[in-house]
């Protein structure tokens, strides 16, 4: 039997509203106006996982499997995991001056879905070294030659991805959506640099041309002196 696919998208954030056309995240390490926009959005975005309420902590063999069933509360997300990587907001997600941006990666929501595992034998070369069964890895690179070149180091928060605990997606009140960052920790000053995320799980296609299963965006990454004005007399 074939194993159903998830056609949704991965999403990512910072996603400035005020440019939603625009994929790309661009600031001045030395202009903390530049960054703030991002720290503002992140921080805007990630408030939600300190609701706890209508929530419970659960284990590492825990998971959201028996909902609707038993009408349990969902799994509380815990955000700890992030800060302790410098991706939290004490070091403003890595941007600024640390010129480390940390980004979110997550899955569109699509009700009931959760990750098939690959068979040990079958998982893909890009994710074999961090691939944890449950849940679903997640690969980035440059979109193109000289974005590889130039991509840097990258840190994956977890290692192994987007927790599977956190699945299957329920339409519940307080649902704690899982995510993941990938923290760039190297990335050259003053060059755009073109990236493409992937999600890996069996039952995730990918699709280049309608963007299933992966997403883009830009990074540029200034580091310049800025100017200022002299005070009028």
């Amino acid at each position: 039997m074939k194993t159903p696919t998830l056609s949704y998208r991965v999403g990512y954030q910072p996603w400035l509203k005020e440019n939603p056309d625009s994929t790309l995240i661009k600031y001045n390490m030395r202009d903390e106006k530049s960054w703030q926009p991002y720290v503002k959005q992140l921080d805007e975005y990630l408030k939600k996982y300190s609701d706890t309420n209508g929530t419970r902590e659960c284990g590492p063999n825990d998971n959201n499997s028996n909902l609707v069933e038993d009408d349990v509360l969902p799994c509380r997300f815990d955000l700890s995991n992030f800060t302790a990587a410098g991706c939290g907001p004490d070091k403003q997600y890595g941007y600024g001056r640390a010129g480390s941006p940390c980004v979110v990666l997550s899955l569109n929501r699509l009700i009931g879905w959760q990750p098939v595992d690959y068979a040990p034998d079958s998982v893909p070369e890009n994710v074999k070294g961090r691939y944890k069964s449950g849940s679903i890895a997640l690969y980035c690179d440059g979109a193109n030659n000289p974005d590889k070149e130039h991509i840097g180091r990258l840190k994956y928060i977890p290692e192994h991805g987007i927790d599977g605990r956190y699945y299957p997606y329920v339409y519940v009140p307080n649902y704690h959506q899982p995510i993941a960052m990938v923290k760039f920790e190297s990335l050259p000053r003053n060059k755009l640099v073109l990236v493409e995320c992937r999600a890996y799980a069996l039952n995730i296609e990918h699709d280049i041309t309608s963007r299933l299963g992966l997403v883009h965006f830009e990074l540029f990454l200034e580091d310049k002196i800025v100017e200022t004005k002299p005070s009028a007399l």
